[in-house]
C-alpha cells in the first residue's frame, strides 16, 4: 500500500500564503509530520501561485530534500513547472498526474519520456469523465498503452479511475469500484490509485465519507491513495482494514501501530 500525503497543496488556503512568503520551516515541519504519520511519498502543488509556480515548486522539492528522506510527488498543471520540479527531485519521482486531454497528453507525454517517473494517470479525456464502468477501463486502456508505449513499466503507472462526487451522484461509488476491478483484471501488473476527497465534496462530515470510501476500496484491491496522513482515524482504519483483508501478517503492522501510540486516541476518557 503506497500513501501519497496532500497537505502541500497551494489550494489549500493555510498553504498558499506559507509558499508565498518560502516559509520553509513550516512546509518541511508539514513534511516531516506526513511522513511520521505514514506517508510514503509527499505531494507538492504550487499551481496557484500561477507566475511564480516554477521556481516555488522547484524550491519547496529542494528543501524538503534537504531536510527529510521524504519521496516526491511533483504536481502541477503546467509542463513547465513538472519539468523544473523532476529535474529537482533526487531519486524517483511520482508525476500527478496526467489525462487524455489533448492538450494535457501532448504536453506531459515529453516529460514522462524524458524523466521516466512514477506516473499517476486520470481516466479523463477531451470528453470529460467516462460514467460507466466500461468507459473507465476504454480510458485506462488508453492511458497503458500510451504510457508504456513511452517507456514506462506496467508497475510505475497508477491508474484513478475518477469517482464523482456522491452528492451529484448516487451510484458514482458503485460504478468506480465496478471499474477498479475491471482495471485491475485487465491490466494486472498496473496499479490503482484514487484521491479521495472529491466523494465527499458538498456534504457534512466529509472525514467519515472519505474513510468508510477508503476502507471500500481496500477490499476491491486499491493499490495507493492520496489522503491526509494526518488524519489519525482515517490511518487507523486504513492498518485495521489492511489487517482484516488479509495484508498484514500475523498482525504486525496492526499490533505495531497500537505500541507506536497511533490507536491512543481511541482510548475512553477518563470519568
Amino acid at each position: 500500500m503506497l500513501i501519497v500525503g496532500e497537505l502541500i497543496n497551494s489550494t489549500r488556503r493555510q498553504i498558499q500564503p506559507l509558499l508565498e512568503a518560502r516559509d520553509g520551516g513550516a512546509i518541511v515541519d508539514l513534511a516531516r509530520r506526513q511522513i511520521a504519520s505514514g506517508a510514503h511519498l509527499v505531494d507538492i502543488n504550487c499551481a496557484t501561485l500561477m507566475e511564480n509556480e516554477v521556481e516555488c515548486l522547484a524550491w519547496a522539492i529542494q528543501i524538503i530534500q534537504e531536510a527529510t528522506d521524504a519521496r516526491i510527488s511533483v504536481d502541477s498543471p503546467n509542463p513547465l513547472a513538472l519539468r523544473r520540479g523532476l529535474k529537482a527531485v533526487r531519486g524517483k519521482a511520482m508525476l500527478d498526474s496526467i489525462n487524455l486531454e489533448h492538450e494535457r497528453w501532448t504536453g506531459f507525454l515529453p516529460v514522462v519520456r524524458e524523466f521516466r517517473p512514477e506516473v499517476v494517470a486520470l481516466c479523463m479525456d477531451d470528453q470529460g469523465i467516462p460514467t460507466t464502468a466500461e468507459g473507465k477501463l476504454a480510458l485506462a486502456t488508453r492511458l497503458v498503452e500510451g504510457l508504456t508505449g513511452a517507456g514506462i513499466p506496467p508497475e510505475d503507472i497508477y491508474i484513478d479511475p475518477l469517482v464523482f462526487p456522491v452528492a451529484t451522484d448516487s451510484g458514482c461509488v458503485r460504478v468506480f469500484l465496478e471499474a477498479l476491478g475491471l482495471i485491475k483484471r485487465r491490466f494486472p501488473e498496473v496499479r490503482t490509485i484514487c484521491g479521495l476527497s472529491n466523494v465527499s465534496f458538498g456534504l457534512p462530515h466529509r472525514s467519515q465519507i472519505n474513510q468508510v470510501f477508503l476502507v471500500l476500496c481496500l477490499a476491491h484491491g486499491m493499490d495507493a491513495f492520496i489522503l491526509d496522513p494526518l488524519d489519525r482515524r482515517m490511518m487507523a482504519n486504513l492498518t485495521t482494514a489492511q489487517m482484516l483483508l488479509g495484508q498484514d501478517e500475523f498482525c504486525q503492522q496492526y499490533l505495531g501501530a497500537v505500541r507506536a501510540g497511533k490507536f491512543d486516541f481511541l482510548k475512553p476518557r477518563r470519568a
